[in-house]
């Protein structure tokens, strides 16, 4: 079975490549001076400077202090935020379920962030627990986590919590961190204003929403479809009904305007994804979001 970040590549290859070359290639393209293994040049010492880095052999050929320079390694700490109560283990549009669909997700960004020699970390949870994963850049660690974040999703999972785990984000972490929150538009909405506030204050924050099965979904009518809060079947009727879809798609619809508008108001970039084809180009185009928010 190919690995999560195998599956990103190919769909990276295949479908989109030609759209997030711009974010992949150069976008941490600055060189800074510091400390590293990488040397960049000399320069003539000046007050202030470590004696450490000063390089003998050529101040003794110039006849003035020299300095050696380094290319600064800069790396950011990417921590995925992701829901695994049991609405996550519903479908998706796609007919996917929408733990897949986030694990896709949770894994294009971990592929992003490898790619910039980032460091990336987890932390998962619902009502009862929460899963946390240091932040590093091996790919054998991060499909790990991968992994288990996607076998944690079940239908019989306690209910989210996202203000606990985003209280646990706030309460565990002091480095500054890029915050993905991963999650569905339902439990969005329940966010409280303040956690976010909190958070905003440290951290850098996007938002990256599954959305949920029409209930009217065309491609389930010949399927037995159930209620997740009550595990109740849904009659066949109920789900052909044309003014339910209808009434259902403004729902949805006005939903994703209110929660977009509570997130722009603290300058965080969002985004809906309801596959895992649709993945790549949503996220692509939310971190071109982001490098703007904060200028808004």
């Amino acid at each position: 079975m190919p690995g999560h970040l195998v599956k990103v590549r190919k769909k990276l290859d295949i479908h989109s490549m030609h759209r997030v070359r711009n974010v992949l290639t150069g976008n941490y393209g600055s060189v800074f001076k510091g400390r590293s293994m990488d040397f960049d040049d000399l320069r003539e010492y000046s007050y202030g400077d470590d004696v450490k880095d000063i390089d003998w052999k050529a101040t003794a050929r110039s006849r003035s202090v020299m300095i050696r320079r380094y290319i600064a390694i800069r790396k950011h700490n990417i921590l995925l935020v992701a829901d695994n109560g049991n609405t996550m283990g519903a479908l998706a549009p796609s007919g996917e379920t929408k733990g897949e669909v986030a694990t896709f997700c949770a894994g294009v960004i971990a592929y992003i962030a490898q790619h910039h020699s980032d460091l990336t970390g987890m932390v998962y949870g619902n009502r009862d627990e929460n899963t946390r994963f240091a932040m590093k850049e091996d790919t054998a660690y991060l499909e790990n986590f991968l992994n288990h974040y996607e076998k944690s999703i079940s239908l019989d999972n306690p209910d989210s919590n996202l203000n606990g785990l985003l209280s646990f984000v706030a309460k565990g972490y002091r480095e500054r961190l890029f915050i993905i929150v991963i999650t569905d538009p339902d439990n969005a909405e329940t966010i409280d204003s303040e956690i976010i506030r909190k958070l905003n204050a440290r951290h850098e924050q996007m938002y990256v929403m599954i959305e949920d099965s029409p209930i009217t979904n065309p491609s389930f009518r010949k399927k037995d479809v159930y209620d997740i809060e009550g595990r109740v079947r849904l009659p066949q009727f109920y789900r052909n009904d044309k003014k339910l879809a209808k009434a259902e798609a403004n729902y949805r619809a006005a939903q994703k305007i209110k929660i977009q508008k509570a997130l722009r108001r603290f300058r965080i970039a969002s985004t809906f994804v309801d596959s895992t084809d649709h993945a790549i180009p949503a996220i692509v185009k939310l971190l071109e979001e982001q490098k703007h928010a904060r200028r808004k």
